[in-house]
This record gives C-alpha cells, structure tokens and sequence, in this order.
C-alpha cells in the first residue's frame, strides 16, 4: 500500500516538470509564463519558442503521461498492476501538468500527458484521438479545436475500440471533461470568434495587461 502511495506520488511529480517552461529558460532564455498565452502547454511553446521546440515539448509531455504508467507495470509483482492502481498513477502525471508543484499550480491544460497516459492503456483509442486532433488543426489551424474534439471523442473510443471496462470508460471521461474544463476560455474565444490561430503569437502578457488597463477613447 505504501508503496503504491509513493508511485502515485511519484507520478504526480513527473507529471508536475515543467518541460515548456525549461525548454524556454534553456533554450531561448525565455520565460514563457510571460509570453503568448501565458501557458506551459505544447500551443504556446509553439507561437513563443517556435515549431522545432513546440513539437519536442509536447512529446516529452505525452512522455511525461506514458512513462509512469510504463514503470508502475514493469515494477510492480505479477498481478499487482490492477487497473484502479494503473489508471490512480496515470490520473496523478496529468493533474501535476495541470496543477504543477515546481510552478505554483500553474500548468497547462493536459492534452498530451492525458494522451500519454491513454497511450499506455487503450493505444487503439488514442490513436484515432490523435489523427483526429491532427487533422482538426490542420483544417481549423487552431489547436484548441483539435484538443476539445478529441477529449470528447476520447470515452467513446476507448469503450468501443479498446474495448475497456466500464471503470477505464468512466475515468476516461472524467479525464476529457478535466481538458475540456481547462479549454472554459479557449471556448469562449472560440464562440466570441477570437481564438488565435496557431500561426499566430499573441501579444506578450505586459502588452495584454496594457491593453487591458489603457482607457477607452
């Protein structure tokens, strides 16, 4: 039990490296919680740090998902690996993206260690949940569109691809509602028409603070 305590731990710490934010510091000097949206997530690794490093942060994102539940299945005794103890230490690596340690509970939105995670225990599923983000944002050029179809198609496809249990199936939408929840102001722009393309860098936090506070004319 204690060990299992200190695996899901474990997972939440992993989970809670802030891959965007440490490719910013290291790689451009660039912090980019003050930069574009402000986010640690792979989108606005992309505007801010350019393509080459937004991909490699979001693999190591998805990695992040993945890895633990790899460790938790090689690691544990023959038939300790139960579902509720898989699926405790997958659910620990996306709440630390989210609600990092190492940054105040600030992270990012969990579509690539929700994806790594998933990975790990339905693969079928996740695949058509990945060509199905992919190709919704090379169409709609906006990756929030590709992350919120895909979160919701996520349940579904799981159940009826990888055939999971009703538990996996159940924690699988928990899983899709968490993201679309952290998506609530992605939604917003994208009823209201704003939501940036991911071609386009948005103005650094000072400047939106600025334009916030300027008076109207």
């Amino acid at each position: 039990m204690h060990e299992a305590a200190a695996f899901i731990a474990l997972s939440y710490l992993i989970g809670s490296i802030p891959t965007a934010f440490l490719f910013g510091k290291i790689l451009k000097n660039v912090d980019i919680r003050k930069e574009g949206s402000g986010n640690i997530g792979a989108s606005n690794a992309l505007r801010v740090l350019g393509a080459k490093i937004g991909v490699m942060v979001m693999a190591f994102d998805i990695f992040k998902g993945f890895f633990p539940l790899y460790l938790a299945k090689i690691k544990a005794a023959p038939g300790a690996a139960s579902e509720p103890y898989l699926l405790a230490v997958g659910f620990a690596a996306v709440i630390g993206h989210m609600f990092p340690v190492f940054l105040k509970f600030r992270g990012g939105k969990g579509v690539a260690t929700t994806a790594g995670f998933f990975l790990a225990l339905a693969p079928k599923a996740t695949g058509l949940c990945i060509v199905v983000w992919a190709a919704l944002v090379a169409v709609s050029k906006m990756a929030s569109v590709g992350s919120l179809a895909a979160a919701a198609l996520l349940p579904f496809a799981v159940y009826y691809l990888d055939g999971a249990t009703v538990f996996l199936t159940a924690v699988s939408a928990v899983m899709a509602a968490l993201v679309i929840i952290m998506h609530r102001k992605n939604v917003k722009n994208l009823i209201a028409g704003k939501e940036l393309k991911i071609n386009q860098k948005p103005p650094s936090r000072g400047e939106e603070q600025k334009i916030e506070k300027e008076p109207e004319k």
